[in-house]
């Protein structure tokens, strides 16, 4: 049986130093926003931001997304990304993830690009992103 290509839009992004991607199609808003000092007299809630007058609720990447990939790899993965580091929050579109954040480190793209059927990978201007896909 041949591999088939499957040529799709994907948002780069790195997340404690490691390149993945997701589906473009997967997210519904990237934006910027970078964790401010706040003065004692405001409103703190944490896990939550305000983007374009809607909340945000904030996960931690490892608990909305999956890949497929050996689990020795699991605790670099499930390292929690601080707010300094991590200034891009992705809001998602699909799935029981629908609507939730998670922060990294910064973004690229989007690009087209085809994989084969079965691969892990999808690649980019030399550089290999591991595929994600929301859980």
């Amino acid at each position: 049986m041949m591999n088939s290509e499957k040529p799709e839009y994907w948002l780069g992004m790195r997340i404690n130093g490691e390149r993945y991607a997701l589906p473009a199609s997967a997210v519904q808003s990237v934006f910027l926003h970078p964790e401010a000092e706040q003065a004692l007299g405001d409103l703190r809630i944490s896990g939550v931001v305000v983007h374009e007058g809607a909340p945000v609720y904030l996960r931690n990447h490892f608990q909305v997304l999956r890949f497929n990939r050996r689990s020795e790899t699991l605790s670099h993965w499930q390292q929690v990304l601080k707010p300094g580091n991590a200034p891009w929050i992705l809001v998602l579109k699909e799935g029981p993830s629908q609507g939730l954040g998670f922060r990294v480190n910064n973004i690229a793209g989007p690009f087209h690009a085809s994989i084969l059927s079965d691969s892990l990978f999808v690649h980019h201007h030399g550089i290999d992103y591991l595929l994600l896909e929301a859980s």
